[in-house]
């Protein structure tokens, strides 16, 4: 008969057991609800305003000060664990650093007059090893992934719904549009050639969340992940919603997307080719979707058209024969080091290219240290995709919904890096949140999948031996 002590003993180690098990599930269904909001508000929530439009924040950025609140409060009570290091850390250290130093140059050397609001750009340097590293270390489960596509989704809808009554121009998108204009520019568009703009205050950002958000909707065909309904409708209503943007951009950018979308999925997918074959049978039905839409408004169907030579549109040629050339001009005068933020200079200066705009700024230098926002998180994520085709298609099997974000994160800083080419994702405050969270959820799911490959061949390695 076991003694009191033993019996005692045996209660205090179930107890803590199970202590210790809903500490885990608290943190990990508090660390789903914060990613989840977080990428929804990035969606849904207007910008908040001070200063007379001198600064001006999203919601998900608003929030990060409760989320560090809350997050310092857990770690004192031991409920969470501390934050691990990631390359971005790095990269963001160096970056302005670099920032700082062309700063200095730009004012003791090129005599160029340094203003308060200059140093604006630091914490912009920050916001996405933020974003990044709260989506990383979050480390959401399959489930949890899951439920992130569902709320996704359904914040989705609420954002097509919203750009479908601007293209029907119903009186309660007029209200909802003081709230997210982007300014008279995009108001004359949406009135003149009914671009639609949604919550992202401008057509082409509604268009580069609608490249990925049909991206996300065909893997998820690809993968089943989810309801296969919920799938089709979601990508068809998102190509709709992109086709009222008149984004020329964003439908060459969602045409690489779904090529690349099926690159990564017939790579890894060849015992499954049943599967690969619904999203090219899709395509009459995404095809008719954008025709019917751009049809429907002859000067939606007159931007379309001018793809069939797209080197000489309007806005490309403004870019090269303008506003490149000022950005070019300026980057020879400094290039390794730039000039600066030199707001004084550059304010108002509109450059249509991200690349360039770093460039004639921060210089090669600066250039290099921006490039590994992108590359870091690229990394890490090939990594896993390496592990995945080790393993084969049983692991997909049974972790879809990672290996729909892994590739989802992939695709996403690839189509990220050409939409740098003409337009801006890291200094895009409006999206910028939105991308770095998908990165870093891509990151971790790459991680899952590395870590499930190598248990999966711990029993072939332990028989060899």
């Amino acid at each position: 008969m076991p003694s009191l002590s033993t019996i005692s003993a045996t209660t205090i180690r179930t107890f803590g057991h199970h202590l210790s098990f809903s500490r885990s599930i608290f943190a990990e269904l508090l660390a789903q609800t914060t990613v989840i909001s977080l990428i929804c508000m990035s969606l849904v929530a207007p910008h908040f305003v001070l200063g007379g439009d001198v600064l001006w924040f999203k919601a998900e950025v608003v929030a990060l000060p409760l989320v560090l609140l809350v997050y310092v409060w857990l770690l004192l009570a031991g409920l969470v664990g501390t934050i691990r290091f990631n390359g971005l850390f790095l990269v963001g250290a160096l970056y302005s650093i670099s920032v700082a130093v062309s700063i200095w140059h730009g004012s003791f050397l090129l005599g160029q007059a340094v203003i308060f609001r200059d140093f604006y750009e630091f914490p912009k340097l920050w916001l996405p090893v933020i974003f990044f590293t709260i989506a990383y270390e979050a480390k959401l489960s399959e489930a949890g992934l899951r439920r992130l596509l569902t709320y996704f989704g359904a914040a989705l809808v609420l954002v097509c719904l919203y750009a479908w009554a601007q293209w029907a121009g119903l009186s309660f998108s007029q209200w909802l549009n003081n709230l997210f204009s982007a300014g008279e520019h995009v108001q004359g568009s949406l009135q003149y050639a009914r671009r639609v703009y949604s919550t992202m205050g401008n057509p082409n950002l509604l268009g580069q969340l609608m490249t990925w958000s049909i991206t996300v909707f065909l893997l998820a065909i690809w993968l089943h992940v989810g309801s296969q309904a919920r799938n089709i409708f979601l990508a068809v209503a998102c190509l709709i919603t992109l086709a009222m943007t008149g984004s020329r951009y964003g439908l060459l950018d969602t045409a690489l997307a779904f090529v690349l979308a099926v690159a990564v999925s017939f790579g890894s997918s060849r015992r499954r080719l049943s599967r690969l074959a619904l999203p090219p049978l899709l395509f009459p039905l995404f095809a008719a979707a954008i025709f019917f839409v751009s049809s429907s408004n002859q000067r939606t169907l007159q931007r379309f058209q001018t793809l069939q030579n797209p080197l000489t549109t309007d806005s490309f040629r403004q870019r090269v024969d303008d506003t490149w050339l000022a950005a070019a001009d300026s980057f020879y005068q400094s290039p390794w080091l730039g000039r600066g933020p030199a707001r004084t200079t550059f304010e108002g200066l509109i450059t249509d290219s991200e690349f360039l705009d770093v460039l004639k700024k921060f210089g090669v230098m600066g250039f290099l240290f921006y490039l590994g926002y992108f590359f870091v998180p690229l990394w890490l994520i090939r990594r896993g995709m390496r592990a995945a085709k080790r393993a084969g298609p049983d692991l997909e099997n049974r972790l879809p919904a990672s290996f729909l974000v892994m590739r989802l994160a992939f695709i996403m800083i690839l189509t990220a890096l050409v939409m740098n080419i003409g337009m801006s994702t890291f200094y895009n405050l409006l999206t910028q949140g939105f991308l770095w969270m998908w990165m870093g959820l891509g990151a971790r799911s790459a991680k899952s999948i590395a870590d499930a490959s190598q248990e999966y061949f711990l029993p072939f390695q332990a028989g060899a031996r």
